[in-house]
């Protein structure tokens, strides 16, 4: 009995130191664990929760918990200043830990855990935006660590009892190797105690304290395995901690990093290149031991900024340049922890220059203000004149137009005046024949000696005089007619649907007398029943001024050439008129003025400059069409026109 009483009390006692080392391994393992996450958590979401910007994270941190296997996380809230959840992902059979959120739990580096279960809770505070203080909330798994305790619980007991009862009938046999073998797994599991996972216990055989020692082997495995983890979370953090210093040494803007009391503790080049002082020259400083502040009252108003509100948010300051001049910059500041101590990094952003030229605006805009209303003042002189002289060219100009309507209308009158001359002339020869020859043939009647054959040749006479006065008049009438037309139109200027072949045949022939003096051959191509509701005066004053520059102008110095008027209809409401002459051409420099009023190569010859003018502003205006002119010395000149079928209407 009293050997099975040792035996059971030593077999306890191993159960017992077994499950308080394990115990005491898993405890503190889970909580390393757990302090590790918090940091890496907190490192990973700081930026993230200072920007307002935790909600971005919400399905990346989902989809990471949403695999059991994937991570020992199985849950994670944050919760902001007011007990509120700003993300909360992952699974939880009950609410978050009440004695956490009150302080309680175990406390292991600013991070409080509590075991429920399989599930280690943890809460660590959070640093939100506008220096909130938040907390981040979340359960890790212990059931393989439990499950490990369990079963070597399991077998352990197993083993008491096995041992127990085989103790009582076989102790004298085994007392002295099983002793050996407990004193050496013992003094072994101390070694584990003491925190040296690296040795594998010897197992012999397939005994209690085999199996027990397999089972220590497994754990032991089990807490390197979960120390490499760590190490390997040790090695990102060291990592994580490597890039930040590189951003904040890299960073654009002056940054520096200071303790409560001011002294600085860090500054990247930033700082050196805007203000001129070295980073190892102003770490364990404070700010007023150098030469920074423009004066002591904008530190302390910056300080005092600081101490009131918490931190500093964009506030203006004057601080001395490396050239000794007084600058501004702006101020932002945000509280942090480093190594377990507070601290405060301080953004500047030299606003100098800025400034600067908003006062240099300034003071050019008042300038500005002051010279707008002196040229405001000149300018409505300037307008009051120029609308005086403005009056004063429309109105001669219109008597200029005016003029060269009556021009034209002239022109065609003396042309219609010499064309009528040889109708009439040869009617008034024939009349004056035909009555000498009635009186003969009187003369004959009476003495009655008329003849059969004087009786015809007067017959035929008279036919041959009749015919040629009336061939003589009526040609008279149609040039009448043709005038008469022209004149109505050009003068009265009436809107009237009329065929354009006529048209254009009535004005050629006005100038008939004029082109056979060039001499001048003129060739129509266009089509039968081409017709156009329009106003047909707009038209004929074109064809008479082109007319008359081809005369004037590609004729002048030729013995003769060819004026071709062609038409075709380039779609159903527009018709391509197009005017084109063998003539001189005309040179670059002309045909870039030739629209221009009052510009002709005759100044002092009797030209106005306004006959291309006119027909540019009839074409595009009255007529609603388009014009073009195409010209090359020695080759010639084309005019094209497309105009529209039915014209606008005018106001």
């Amino acid at each position: 009995m009293l050997s099975a009483i040792i035996q059971a009390l030593v077999v306890g006692l191993l159960i017992w130191n077994s499950q308080r080392l394990m115990n005491h391994a898993v405890n503190t393992n889970a909580e390393r664990v757990a302090q590790e996450y918090a940091v890496t958590l907190n490192l990973s979401l700081s930026p993230y929760a200072v920007g307002g910007r935790l909600p971005e994270l919400n399905s990346y941190l989902a989809e990471m918990l949403s695999d059991p296997d994937d991570s020992f996380l199985r849950y994670l809230t944050i919760l902001d200043e007011n007990e509120q959840p700003i993300i909360s992902v992952g699974k939880r059979n009950m609410p978050l830990p009440a004695i956490l959120k009150q302080g309680g739990g175990t406390s292991f580096k600013g991070v409080r855990t509590i075991i429920s279960d399989v599930t280690l809770h943890a809460r660590s505070p959070l640093l939100l935006a506008d220096n909130r203080i938040g907390s981040i909330n979340f359960g890790l798994t212990t059931k393989d660590l439990k499950q490990a305790r369990d079963e070597v619980m399991l077998q352990g007991g197993l083993i008491s009892l096995i041992g127990f009862a085989a103790g009582m009938l076989m102790f004298f046999i085994f007392t002295q190797g099983i002793g050996r073998r407990l004193q050496a797994l013992t003094g072994e599991s101390e070694q584990i105690a003491q925190g040296d996972y690296s040795k594998a216990l010897p197992v012999h055989g397939d005994d209690e304290i085999a199996v027990f020692t397999r089972t220590l082997n497994a754990m032991s495995a089990a807490l390197r395995e979960r120390i490499a983890q760590l190490e390997q979370s040790q090695q990102r953090l060291s990592e994580s901690e490597a890039r930040f210093k590189t951003l904040f040494d890299m960073a654009p803007l002056p940054l520096t990093v200071s303790d409560r009391d001011g002294r600085i503790m860090a500054a990247n080049r930033a700082l050196s290149h805007t203000f001129g002082t070295a980073a190892t020259q102003l770490i364990g400083k404070r700010s007023d031991e150098v030469p920074f502040w423009a004066s002591t009252v904008e530190r302390e108003r910056i300080w005092k900024m600081y101490r009131d509100e918490g931190a500093v948010h964009g506030a203006i300051a004057g601080v001395l340049l490396p050239d000794g001049s007084v600058g501004s910059v702006a101020i932002w500041s945000s509280s942090l922890t480093l190594d377990g101590n507070p601290a405060i990094i301080w953004a500047l952003l030299d606003l100098t220059e800025e400034l600067n030229a908003k006062r240099e605006l300034k003071d050019l805009n008042v300038s500005l203000e002051s010279r707008v209303r002196e040229r405001s003042a000149a300018l409505e002189r300037a307008n009051a004149d120029l609308s005086a002289a403005l009056q004063t060219l429309q109105h001669t100009q219109d008597e200029l137009l005016a003029s060269e309507k009556m021009a034209s209308l002239g022109s065609l009158v003396a042309g219609i005046a010499h064309e009528l001359n040889t109708p009439i002339g040869n009617s008034l020869l024939a009349s004056t024949a035909l009555r000498d020859r009635v009186h003969e043939f009187d003369a004959h009647v009476a003495a009655g000696a008329l003849r059969r054959s004087e009786l015809t040749a007067h017959l035929e006479e008279v036919r041959m005089a009749s015919e040629l006065i009336s061939g003589s008049l009526h040609k008279a009438a149609e040039l009448i007619s043709s005038f008469k037309q022209i004149a109505v139109d050009q003068t009265n200027d009436q809107r009237r649907t009329f065929d354009l072949l006529s048209a254009v045949h009535d004005t050629i022939a006005t100038y008939m007398p004029r082109l056979r003096r060039v001499p001048c051959e003129v060739v129509l191509q266009i089509p039968d029943g081409m017709s156009f509701d329009s106003y047909p005066g707009g038209l004929y004053q074109i064809l008479n001024n082109l007319i008359n520059n081809a005369i004037n102008h590609a004729f002048e110095h030729s013995k003769g050439g060819t004026i071709t008027v062609r038409a075709e209809t380039v779609d159903d409401d527009i018709i391509e008129l197009m005017f084109s002459d063998d003539g001189c051409g005309m040179t670059d420099d002309v045909l870039k003025r030739v629209f221009d009023p009052f510009f002709t190569t005759k100044m002092g010859q009797g030209g106005t400059g306004l006959g291309m003018n006119i027909v540019y502003n009839i074409v595009t205006g009255i007529l609603g069409g388009r014009i073009t002119i195409d010209s090359a010395p020695g080759i010639g000149t084309a005019v094209r026109m497309l105009l529209p079928r039915i014209a606008p209407q005018r106001a």
